[in-house]
């Protein structure tokens, strides 16, 4: 991307606007909008003052007003009819968490934000002229930037070392592997980050654990060829089987919330444990860095 260049990207569109030389132009400087807080405040009964809670973050909204600019009224229209297109939004908003990105780069820093685009108003007043005005929101799914692409890191799960057998032995004679890895990672930003966690098979009973901050466990046992996602993003929260399945029940009671799953900027050291014959299961962690503004 170009500095001043924003986009919205979602299966089967991708479209680009904001300098003067596109044929869709940011009239003015987006309105990155309020971010609503929602206060669970309470009165002090008897006597003067408040009682505070916890306070929660909405999702901001970001207005543009844009315009468009063809060589003549045909090709305005054609144009415009593009970016409507573009904003109805129609791979998303039939299905329910699912989300577009919008991507923008000042002064070298590309960020993006998950949500859908929502309000569309045009005016052709102009369009005889090749010029159509057009006033549009976005609506995120919170109030972070995140950066444009994905950090990842895998940790396999090595059998322990050992040899020999000792006695007694009584037949038949089966073998498993318990194992432990560990690793760093370190997570950029300024807020905290969503890992989201892949576990690929074979493995039984995996157990996740950020030192200091959170085990999760997954009471099952996967095959070779399944792996599990634990997607704690906002528009996600899920823990889905590859091929479809909710193994959200697998959790065992001590895991954590996936909304509490965040990881704060700096390196930490992650393990990896479960119980695999092969010692060619892994978890993949996949995140994006998180900033407060653009």
């Amino acid at each position: 991307m170009r500095d001043g260049e924003w986009s919205l990207t979602y299966p089967g569109v991708s479209l680009t606007w904001g300098p003067a030389d596109l044929p869709v132009v940011n009239m003015v400087a987006p309105d990155l909008g309020d971010v609503e807080t929602r206060a669970d405040d309470a009165d002090r009964p008897r006597e003067d003052g408040r009682a505070f809670g916890s306070d929660f973050r909405g999702g901001r909204s970001i207005t543009f007003e844009l315009g468009v600019f063809g060589a003549d009224e045909a090709d305005a229209r054609s144009t415009l009819a593009d970016l409507a297109r573009a904003w109805r939004g129609d791979a998303v908003r039939r299905s329910p968490g699912a989300v577009a990105e919008l991507a923008m780069r000042h002064a070298g820093r590309e960020r993006v934000v998950f949500g859908r685009p929502r309000r569309f108003a045009s005016s052709e007043a102009e369009i005889s002229e090749g010029v159509a005005l057009v006033g549009c929101d976005f609506a995120a799914v919170d109030d972070v930037f995140y950066g444009p692409a994905e950090d990842s890191r895998t940790i396999g799960l090595a059998p322990p070392l050992g040899g020999g057998l000792t006695g007694a032995l009584a037949a038949p004679l089966t073998t498993t592997g318990t194992s432990d890895r560990s690793a760093v990672l370190d997570i950029g930003g300024e807020l905290d980050a969503w890992p989201v966690l892949t576990i690929q098979g074979p493995v039984t009973n995996p157990v996740v654990e950020v030192l200091g901050l959170w085990r999760l466990e997954l009471r099952t046992t996967l095959a070779y060829d399944r792996s599990v996602t634990v997607d704690p993003r906002p528009w996600s929260r899920s823990v889905l089987l590859n091929g479809g399945g909710s193994l959200a029940g697998a959790l065992s009671r001590t895991s954590p919330r996936l909304a509490a799953m965040g990881l704060p900027p700096g390196s930490h050291e992650v393990a990896y444990r479960g119980t695999d014959e092969t010692g060619t299961s892994s978890v993949r962690f996949a995140w994006r860095e998180s900033y407060p503004s653009p």
